[in-house]
């Protein structure tokens, strides 16, 4: 079975379509004629073979049939051995039409020399009606049809063929029918092998653009949501909260942004928040946390959503100390920022049917909101949560229990820098390779050779 079915695939070339359609119709007939061009030499290499003994034994004394039937094996053979050369399929049309055109002008040939006896003028109808088979362009075919005819007739003539018997009359008609159908087939052919090109054109252009359509809309809404809630709105239609039993949400505030904006004007006051939100968003990516929202001039992410991270305290600190960064390295637009960050349970998911927006609930965010509006300017203030979680890998200095509205007294830290033993620079801001290190051994199940170890975790966007 697999034999035959490698001797099939052979036969055809081309095989199954690849690609989809090609552009313009020339180059479909292209492909259809590279399709049946190698079994179309094997027929025309052996299926004359069988005539040698019928022409030995009707017309010896035509000797040249023999040297006919040779050449269109012979012609069989090259359209095989062109098939197999790697510019084949670009030229396979061409190779098709000398083939085909040979065959026909070669059997009006030898029926115009045997006087259209029987058995070759059938042999001849027959070759003729095969013609619409060919994928080639019409006025080629009926080029073909013609010439074959007029071999034939011109072939007969010099051959001293009777013309005039009631047989013979019978035999002509016969060919002639043959000829007016088979060009009638050539013409319905071609019109039905271009419909079914444009057709399939237009049915893979239109699926092309779907395709993209929808990898636009998946991109889109990939940029709205975390990676696998997009997949699980596309795949179920609703997002199903989830209960997580620790995050660690990041809020930052522009000091001064009030009065700014009372100065400014609006273009160029949120022009100059999308830069600084810009920034924000390609260091979130860098520390893997996940963008939630903005609010005015507050930013706001959690780390460990929406898959869990044992380093999800950590991932927002180094969050922090970047963004801080950030924003004392560009001009100073306001008076300064101020950042929050808390760690604990959460709920997180989409709730409503319409303008799709991935949010978190809970004491969480509530208190984690309240550490930044509780820090001070230039500072990061985090709650005694996130200070057990990330104490070995910053330093950090005690504040003390701090009257809270609504929370009472909470213990806070200030996060200073990145402990001087796992910084590679004077600021502590950059890890080195001794804090990845620590930060591999709280990974769970996550194995990496150097660098940063975050680069091999699969990514939430």
């Amino acid at each position: 079975m697999a034999g035959a079915e490698k001797a099939f695939t052979w036969l055809f070339g081309a095989g199954e379509r690849q690609g989809g359609y090609p552009e313009t119709f020339d180059d479909e007939l292209a492909f259809q004629s590279w399709k049946i061009l190698r079994v179309s030499g094997v027929i025309c290499a052996l299926a004359w073979l069988p005539y040698l003994r019928l022409d030995a034994a009707l017309h010896p004394e035509i000797p040249s049939l023999f040297l006919l039937r040779l050449s269109l094996s012979m012609a069989g053979v090259l359209a095989i051995l062109f098939s197999l050369l790697p510019s084949a399929p670009r030229y396979a049309s061409s190779a098709l039409f000398v083939l085909c055109g040979s065959l026909e002008c070669a059997t009006g040939l030898i029926t115009g020399l045997t006087s259209g006896t029987s058995p070759y003028l059938g042999g001849f109808l027959f070759v003729l009606m095969l013609v619409p088979l060919a994928p080639l362009r019409r006025r080629y075919a009926w080029g073909m049809l013609g010439a074959a005819i007029l071999v034939f007739w011109a072939t007969g003539m010099l051959a001293g063929m009777d013309f005039e018997g009631p047989e013979r009359n019978y035999a002509l008609q016969d060919l002639s029918a043959a000829a007016l159908v088979s060009g009638v087939f050539v013409h319905l052919s071609d019109r039905l092998r271009r419909q079914g090109w444009a057709k399939g054109s237009t049915v893979q252009r239109q699926s092309e653009e779907i395709a993209r359509d929808k990898a636009k809309i998946d991109s889109l809404l990939c940029n709205i949501l975390p990676s696998p809630i997009a997949a699980e709105l596309t795949r179920e239609g609703s997002v199903k909260p989830v209960f997580h039993e620790e995050a660690t949400i990041v809020f930052a505030d522009f000091v001064g942004f009030t009065a700014k904006a009372a100065t400014m004007p609006p273009e160029a006051l949120v022009a100059m928040l999308d830069a600084y939100f810009c920034r924000f968003d390609a260091i979130a990516d860098r520390s893997g946390v996940e963008k939630l929202k903005t609010i005015g001039d507050a930013y706001m992410v959690a780390a460990g959503l929406p898959s869990p991270k044992p380093t999800h305290a950590v991932d927002a600190c180094l969050f922090a100390l970047w963004i801080r960064r950030d924003v004392e390295a560009h001009d100073a637009h306001f008076q300064g920022v101020r950042i929050g960050v808390h760690s604990g349970p959460l709920m997180a998911g989409m709730v409503g049917s319409k303008k799709f927006a991935y949010d978190v609930w809970g004491d969480t965010v509530n208190t984690a909101s309240r550490m930044e509006s509780s820090g001070e300017l230039w500072r990061i203030n985090v709650s005694r949560m996130t200070y057990e979680r990330v104490k070995d890998f910053f330093e950090l200095t005690a504040r003390g229990a701090v009257s809270v509205k609504g929370k009472g007294e909470l213990d806070m830290y200030f996060l200073e820098r990145i402990q001087p033993a796992l910084s590679r620079d004077e600021r502590g801001v950059e890890p080195n390779e001794v804090f990845w290190e620590r930060y591999r051994a709280l990974q769970s199940n996550v194995l990496v050779s150097e660098g940063d170890p975050r680069k091999d975790e699969p990514r939430a966007r």
